[in-house]
């Protein structure tokens, strides 16, 4: 699980990566790639930047390059499908839309009901062929599927609007959101390390009552529960992976006793890190 500044791979055919997911959870991130996501079947909570949004059945968000994003299934059920993609696919290396944010990224029921019958049907018939054509994988389907690709970005800057992100106000200082991707990026990477919220506002350049908000606005979660989720999730890949005993594991991930890691694995996960042990070493059936 990257939590910061994700760098994706992808096969040698072409830049895209597509994801099927069931109640998915996965915290605040960002990346350049581009994200394009549709909700088949039930509701799912997702953040994009300060906003966060229900989003139902029939309903999509596009995440622009860089944009910090989050998803939050709890309480809720929910298959989603995404589309992710580098921006280099439609001739964008740098981040789409360049220079810009989309006013509504948000593609909910009201906002599609603003578009025409025809606009909302090719919209969503162009996203079912990109599917099936990734899924048959016919002859010069890579090729097929940029094209589909390019139309339905020119579909979405053609009917959502789009702001621009460059002011002559703002151009000389670094946002509060490229502020707060500097403290996930360095939650990501120095999570073994004691990290207390002042220290991190003292980098961020703000007090740490106003970082406090941006960052619950920007990632959806509170500054501690973010980072606790990282060092979970940090530990359970090791537990699941390596032959560490669990103590040392905890104390590798930033915790500073047994007892307050267990609790806190326990609350995050559901279930004991000795749960995972215990699965992987059972025998296979059969």
């Amino acid at each position: 699980m990257n939590a910061f500044h994700e760098t994706r791979e992808y096969g040698p055919d072409i830049p895209l990566n597509v994801f099927y997911r069931i109640d998915n959870n996965f915290l605040a991130h960002w990346h350049i790639d581009v994200e394009i996501v549709y909700v088949l079947e039930g509701c799912i909570r997702i953040g994009i930047n300060k906003e966060s949004k229900i989003l139902r059945k029939g309903e999509m968000a596009i995440f622009s390059s860089k944009d910090i994003h989050y998803y939050d299934s709890r309480d809720m059920h929910s298959i989603i499908i995404a589309l992710i993609f580098h921006p280099e696919l439609i001739g964008s290396p740098q981040g789409w839309p360049e220079n810009q944010r989309f006013s509504e990224p948000f593609i909910d029921i009201k906002l599609l009901k603003n578009l025409d019958e025809q606009t909302h049907s090719s919209i969503i018939e162009t996203f079912q062929i990109i599917l099936k054509e990734i899924d048959e994988k016919k002859a010069f389907y890579s090729l097929y599927v940029k094209g589909r690709i390019s139309e339905l970005c020119a579909l979405a800057l053609r009917h959502f609007r789009t702001y621009d992100v460059i002011s002559s106000k703002e151009s000389h200082k670094p946002s509060n959101m490229q502020k707060i991707q500097y403290a996930i990026q360095y939650l990501e990477n120095n999570y073994m390390n004691d990290i207390s919220l002042s220290a991190i506002s003292e980098k961020a350049n703000f007090s740490p009552c106003y970082f406090s908000r941006l960052f619950n606005s920007f990632t959806g979660i509170n500054f501690k529960s973010y980072l606790s989720k990282v060092r979970i999730d940090k530990a359970e890949y090791l537990i699941k992976t390596g032959s560490k005993s669990i103590i040392d594991i905890s104390y590798e991930c930033g915790f500073n006793s047994i007892r307050t890691f267990n609790r806190i694995f326990k609350s995050t996960k559901g279930y004991q890190p000795s749960d995972i042990r215990k699965a992987v070493s059972l025998p296979p059936h059969g």
